[in-house]
């Protein structure tokens, strides 16, 4: 056992030693390949913003901005102007066609989801912008995957539909 010690520390020093030198000789090839024109695949990343490393970068939501749709599903949405805005809190107010509502959201660093159905006063709508709320409730009930690029707040819905909006003054 006296002797099991000794040796048992000079194998692993002697482990701890190669292994640096090792991880050395596997890296050269990579640079070497590099050296010559071949590029190394890049791992994807999540599909958000990224820095100039190509690491995905954090962008928050961008709560107190008034924002009013200008696409629905690809469409232009009626020539009434429907709005949103979403406050820290996540309490949220807008204007969806012929009704105002107001409502809770729990806003993830990607994902919007609505935290209790949200309150809406009661209108008769006619069928063109009945047929719109239903699709902008559609999107914003579904749990939508939110995104900005500059003054354009994009929602994608969970089962499918797209909204992008403007920041209005």
């Amino acid at each position: 056992m006296k002797k099991l010690f000794p040796i048992l520390a000079a194998v692993l020093s002697v482990a701890m030693i190669a292994a640096p030198a090792q991880a050395k000789k596997k890296a050269k090839p990579a640079e070497e390949g590099q050296a010559q024109g071949q590029e190394q695949p890049q791992q994807e990343g999540g599909g958000g913003p990224t820095d100039t490393a190509g690491i995905p970068r954090y962008v928050p939501f961008p709560h107190y901005r008034n924002f009013v749709l200008k696409e629905i599903n690809g469409k232009a949405p009626p020539p009434v102007e429907i709005w949103i805005n979403i406050d820290a809190t996540g309490r949220a107010n807008g204007f969806s066609g012929c009704k105002n509502w107001s409502g809770v959201f729990v806003i993830g660093p990607d994902r919007l989801g609505p935290k209790a159905m949200p309150a809406v006063n009661e209108r008769q709508c006619d069928g063109s912008l009945a047929g719109v709320e239903r699709e902008l409730w559609g999107v914003l009930l579904s749990g939508p995957y939110w995104d900005v690029k500059g003054d354009e707040l994009t929602l994608k819905g969970a089962k499918g539909g797209v909204l992008k909006w403007q920041r209005s003054l």
